[in-house]
């Protein structure tokens, strides 16, 4: 009987038991980028079951288009009316400095024969306190000095800017040649210089209303 439950006791197991594999442990898994990463929270657009966007949504980018167009529409009237005031001043400073070159061309330029006719010529040209001082010193220094001298003098702009301008006034930078012969002068000889002039709209006239030269 011992033997037996010896025996027993030592018996192999049937086939079919089944062995139980040992406990391993948990492998931890990389997780997913995105659960790693707090991505920033998109726009989501409401739609109903239907797929379709509900009425919230479309009114949303209704306010939303309207505003645009609000906007794109006085961006286009501020950049309309920039335009047209650049444009604006830009035929004003054309048209100053054209006459200007005229102006100043006439006034720096005299013959002692005809001295008389071009000083009312040039007075006509010019405007302001300036004009009497023009003619103040036509009449005590400049004509005195031609007649005696049989001054002849032919002045010429070579080049001419604007300096800084408005709607009724421009000043300009004049570049002039003057070329000048005469009794104490035989051979002509050409003095060059710089001449600010102050242009001041009169009516529909640019006429010369300051002179610097330098």
């Amino acid at each position: 009987m011992a033997g037996e439950r010896s025996r027993a006791r030592t018996a192999p197991l049937p086939r079919d038991t089944q062995t139980v594999a040992p406990a391993t442990e948990p492998v931890d898994r990389p997780r997913p980028l995105r659960s790693r990463l707090r991505l920033p929270s998109l726009p989501t657009r409401h739609t109903s079951t239907s797929g379709e966007p509900t009425a919230g949504a479309r009114r949303q980018w209704g306010a939303a288009l309207v505003a645009l167009v609000a906007v794109l529409a006085v961006l286009g009237a501020v950049v309309g009316v920039s335009l047209r005031g650049s444009t604006a001043q830009a035929g004003t400073d054309r048209a100053a400095a054209s006459q200007a070159r005229t102006s100043i061309e006439q006034m720096l330029s005299y013959n002692y024969k005809t001295i008389d006719a071009q000083a009312a010529q040039i007075e006509g040209l010019l405007t302001g306190s300036f004009k009497g001082e023009f003619t103040a010193a036509m009449d005590k220094d400049i004509k005195p000095l031609a007649v005696k001298n049989q001054t002849v003098v032919q002045a010429r702009v070579s080049d001419i800017g604007v300096m800084s301008s408005s709607a009724t006034t421009v000043k300009v930078l004049a570049f002039v040649n003057q070329a000048r012969i005469g009794t104490d002068q035989k051979d002509p000889v050409v003095d060059q210089n710089r001449v600010i002039a102050t242009m001041s709209k009169v009516g529909d006239r640019w006429l010369i209303s300051k002179v610097e030269a330098f």
